[in-house]
């Protein structure tokens, strides 16, 4: 199990850090103990105060998360696939091919596609028995259009509707497919999905909104 996660602060960063204050704390002896003022030692003092200040900005700034505390967490469930039954090989087969590429060039261990509150596929790290609700953010998710990107799923009061996802999954990604539709990932470690990962969510999402803009996947009627 992952640990909050906390602060590291590389070699480098820990120079900084000491030149910097080591630096203001000359400078204010300095001042202290000079027996008279010129404005030569104000100029230096305001120069050698920014340079300290900056010192300690950049060791601040290569302060790092600790890549330990950012290890993914042990999940429970068991790897596997499931389709609804009832669809169109043509949608057995998208939604095969989408989920196999999410699970291979993105940081999810469990992709599910809903339709009007029924899954129509599971897959990854899956449970024995999920009963799929349409809570408040999923509903909230398809009403703005908005996919809605949870990065910590314990700081939120909502997490209690995906419990078909695996338990204490940390980070949960949930993008709309029109106003119908939702395809849920799930991560392994908090704050996992990044900029690439989705994209292509995204892609995959508009690509499932075009096919069934105009029919109904469940009934075998999307568009080919």
């Amino acid at each position: 199990m992952v640990e909050p996660q906390g602060r590291a602060v590389t070699p480098a960063a820990r120079l900084c850090l000491i030149a910097g204050l080591l630096g203001a704390v000359l400078l204010a002896l300095n001042h202290i103990t000079a027996t008279a003022f010129s404005p030569a030692l104000g100029r230096a003092d305001v120069v050698g105060s920014l340079m300290a200040v900056a010192l300690m900005l950049v060791g601040l700034n290569w302060t790092r998360v600790d890549p330990d505390a950012a290890r993914p967490i042990q999940l429970e469930g068991q790897q596997g696939l499931r389709l609804r039954e009832g669809l169109t090989a043509e949608d057995r087969f998208e939604l095969a091919w989408g989920s196999d590429l999410l699970l291979r060039h993105s940081a999810a261990v469990a992709v599910h596609v809903i339709w009007d509150g029924t899954p129509l596929l599971s897959r990854g790290l899956l449970q024995l028995h999920q009963d799929v609700a349409i809570g408040p953010i999923a509903a909230r998710v398809l009403n703005s259009g908005q996919r809605v990107h949870l990065v910590d799923l314990k700081h939120y009061p909502g997490k209690d509707e995906f419990s078909y996802l695996p338990p204490r999954v940390p980070a949960v990604l949930v993008a709309p497919i029109g106003h119908r539709g939702l395809v849920v990932l799930a991560g392994a470690t908090a704050r996992c999905f990044d900029s690439r990962d989705l994209g292509w969510c995204d892609g995959w999402v508009e690509r499932l909104r075009r096919r069934w803009e105009c029919g109904d996947p469940a009934a075998g009627d999307g568009v080919r």
